[in-house]
């Protein structure tokens, strides 16, 4: 069977889709999506996000604010004794854009007394994002209220995300 160059641009065109098509279809099956396991990593703030404020409250009379100015930071400190070099603040920064903890399935029933409240404006956010911390002797357990979700991060990242630890 002798096909002119027009049909052999066909065959090779429809070839081509049917590759595509087939590849689509089977893509969800060959590289499944992140998230769908129980115990799956998650970041505590969104990848590439640009922190603004980060307020800490540690008790009604405890808190911190970090206000984002220009290229430094500005420490505001209310009931605590806090000096902290712009290298330091920054490295927490990072620790908090970096850092992940593994999704707990489970509602966690914990005191809430014992929680740090933690509020980050990120740039192109509206609202800000609330975090209770709860540092424990095995692990750091982080509630995002946003998306009522808990991560169980290791206890020495409660170091690297909170200026002090009472």
């Amino acid at each position: 069977m002798k096909l002119s160059r027009t049909g052999w641009n066909n065959v090779i065109i429809f070839s081509v889709m049917i590759i595509i098509l087939l590849i689509n279809a089977t893509n969800d099956k060959l590289f499944p999506k992140e998230g769908k396991a129980n115990n799956a990593e998650q970041l505590i703030l969104p990848q590439h996000s640009i922190i603004l404020t980060l307020a800490i409250d540690f008790s009604l009379s405890q808190q911190v604010l970090f206000e984002r100015r220009g290229r430094s930071w500005q420490l505001t400190a209310k009931g605590v004794l806090l000096e902290k070099t712009d290298q330091q603040i920054e490295q927490m920064m990072f620790a908090w854009q970096e850092s992940s903890g593994l999704v707990q399935a489970a509602e966690i029933i914990i005191d809430s007394e014992q929680s740090i409240t933690v509020k980050i404006a990120l740039a192109g956010e509206s609202q800000a994002r609330i975090f209770m911390l709860y540092p424990l002797n095995d692990q750091l357990l982080v509630y995002q209220q946003q998306g009522n979700t808990w991560l169980a991060l290791p206890p020495a990242l409660a170091q690297q995300l909170l200026p002090i630890i009472l």
